[in-house]
C-alpha cells in the first residue's frame, strides 16, 4: 500500500488494536485474579465455620462431663451458635451458587434443631438427670450437628465449583482477546507492507483461426528473465505449435500499454473492452442451479465469451490427488478431445502448477501461440481440479479478465463433490 494517508489510518488502527486487546486481557486476569482470592476467602470462612461447628458439639458434651460447671459450658454453647450463625449468614450473602445458598439454609436450619434440643439437655442437667442428658446430647444433638457439617461442606464445594467456572470464563475472555487483537495487528502489519509496482508487459498479436482450435495444454516453463518465463518446451500438446512465452502470476494491477506497431488496431481496441461483470454474475446465478452436467456445455460456452475463450477445458483431480482428468471440453473439435490424456500432479505446466499452488496461472501469447489462463477450483477441502481457458486478445494481461476467471472457477468449485464421490468419466461440451 502507498497511499499515506490510508497507511496513517492503518497505523491508527495498529496501535488502537495493540491498546484495547492489552486493556481487556489485563481486565480480565485482574477480574480472575480478584475471583481466586474470593474463591479462596469463601473456602478459608467455610472451614472455620465448620470447625466452630465441631467445637460446640464438644462444648455440648461438657455437660455431662464429671467435675464440669454446667453454667460454663451451657453459656459457651449458646455464644458459640450465635457466632456460627453469623457466620453462615456472611457465607450466604457472598455466595454466588443458588444451590450453596440453599444449602447454607439447611445448615441453619439444622442449628435451630439443635438448639431446641439443647435446651432440653440443658434441663435435664440442671435436674441432675445426666443420664437423659447424655441420650439427647449423644443422639439427637449429634444427629444435627453432623447433618449441619455435612452441608456446610457441600455448600462449600458446590460454591467453590461455581466460582472455579467463572474464573476460566473471564480469562479465556482475556486468551480471546488478546487473540483477536494480535490477529487484527497481523493483517493490519501485511496491509502496511509496501507492494511492488507491477511490470509492465506489451501486448501480442491475436492467434490465428487455425490455431484457435487447438485444446489447451500448458507445459513448463524453462527459463525466467526478471518477472517473464519463457519456455523451451511446447506451449500446447498438438505437435505442429511453436514455444511460446509464458508468464506464472496471481492477479495484478496491470498499467495501460500501447500495442506494439506490428498489432491491428482491431486487437488493440478489443484488448481494452471491458468485461461483462453482470453477465458473470449471471453465469454464477445459473451454476448455483446446476442439478444435471448436461447443463453445463452451455454455460460453459457462456463462460468461453465472458472471458473471450476460444474453448475452456475442466480438469478435475482424481480421488487419490495424483493426476487431473479432462471431464468436459467446450468449444473443441470432438477427435481433439478424444486424444487428451491425463496430467500428472508434478507435471512442469501451468495446469498441474494451478493444481498443486491454488493460484491463478497465466500463459502469455505470442505471435504464434494464444495466451492462457488456469484457474483453480478449490473447495474447504483443498484444490480439486483446473478451470483452463484459451483466451484471445491478450485477455491473460487483462486484470478484469483474470478476475472474472477467478469468480467462475470459484462458483464451479460448488459443482464439485469430495474426491471419493466424483467418478472420472471424461464428457465433452
Amino acid at each position: 500500500m502507498h497511499n499515506r494517508a490510508a497507511r496513517l489510518v492503518l497505523l491508527v488502527l495498529f496501535l488502537a488494536a495493540l491498546s484495547t486487546s492489552a486493556y481487556l486481557f489485563w481486565r480480565a486476569e485482574s477480574q480472575a485474579s480478584a475471583a481466586a482470592q474470593q474463591a479462596s476467602a469463601f473456602d478459608a470462612a467455610a472451614r472455620s465455620a465448620e470447625r466452630a461447628l465441631v467445637e460446640v458439639r464438644a462444648s455440648q458434651r461438657g455437660y455431662v462431663a464429671a467435675g464440669q460447671g454446667g453454667d460454663f459450658w451451657t453459656g459457651r454453647v449458646s455464644h458459640s451458635v450465635d457466632a456460627l450463625r453469623t457466620s453462615i449468614a456472611a457465607l450466604r450473602t457472598e455466595a454466588i451458587d443458588a444451590t450453596a445458598k440453599t444449602t447454607l439454609d439447611r445448615v441453619v436450619a439444622a442449628l435451630d434443631d439443635f438448639m431446641r434440643v439443647d435446651k432440653r439437655a440443658v434441663e435435664y442437667v440442671r435436674r441432675d438427670q445426666r443420664l437423659l442428658a447424655s441420650d439427647v446430647i449423644f443422639a439427637d444433638a449429634q444427629e444435627f450437628t453432623d447433618a449441619a457439617l455435612a452441608s456446610l461442606e457441600q455448600a462449600r464445594t458446590a460454591e467453590l465449583a461455581a466460582r472455579a467456572d467463572t474464573i476460566d470464563v473471564t480469562r479465556r475472555r482475556g486468551v480471546f482477546a488478546i487473540t483477536s487483537g494480535a490477529a487484527a495487528a497481523i493483517l493490519i502489519v501485511l496491509l502496511l507492507l509496501p507492494q511492488p509496482n507491477p511490470p509492465r508487459v506489451a501486448a501480442a498479436p491475436a492467434p490465428t483461426p487455425a490455431e484457435r482450435s487447438t485444446p489447451l495444454r500448458l507445459n513448463p516453463p524453462r527459463r525466467v528473465e526478471q518477472t517473464t518465463v519463457v519456455a523451451d518446451d511446447k506451449a500446447w500438446s498438438p505437435p505442429h505449435q511453436t514455444p511460446v512465452q509464458a508468464e506464472m502470476a496471481p492477479v495484478q494491477p496491470v498499467d495501460p500499454v500501447s500495442p506494439p506497431a506490428e498489432a491491428p488496431v482491431e486487437t488493440a481496441a478489443a484488448a481494452g473492452a471491458a468485461t461483462d461483470f453482470t453477465g458473470v454474475a449471471s453465469l454464477c446465478v445459473d451454476l448455483a442451479r446446476v442439478v444435471d452436467t448436461r447443463a453445463l456445455p452451455s454455460l460453459l460456452d457462456r463462460a468461453a465469451t465472458l472471458l473471450d475463450a476460444s474453448g475452456i477445458i475442466l480438469w478435475i483431480a482424481d480421488p487419490d490427488g495424483n493426476e487431473l482428468n479432462p471431464i468436459f471440453a467446450q468449444g473443441y473439435p470432438q477427435q481433439l478431445v478424444n486424444r487428451l490424456g491425463t496430467i500428472p500432479r508434478n507435471a512442469e505446466n501451468a495446469t498441474a502448477a494451478a493444481f498443486r499452488t491454488s493460484l491463478l496461472q497465466t500463459v502469455m501469447a505470442d505471435k504464434i501461440s494464444a495466451g492462457a489462463i488456469a484457474a483453480p477450483i478449490v473447495t474447504p477441502a483443498g484444490c480439486v481440479g483446473v478451470m483452463a481457458a484459451e483466451v484471445l486478445h491478450d485477455s491473460e494481461r487483462q486484470n478484469m479478465k483474470l478476475a472474472a476467471a477467478t469468480i467462475v472457477a470459484a462458483q464451479l468449485a460448488t459443482l464439485v463433490g469430495p474426491p471419493a464421490a466424483r467418478n472420472h468419466a471424461k464428457t465433452a461440451g
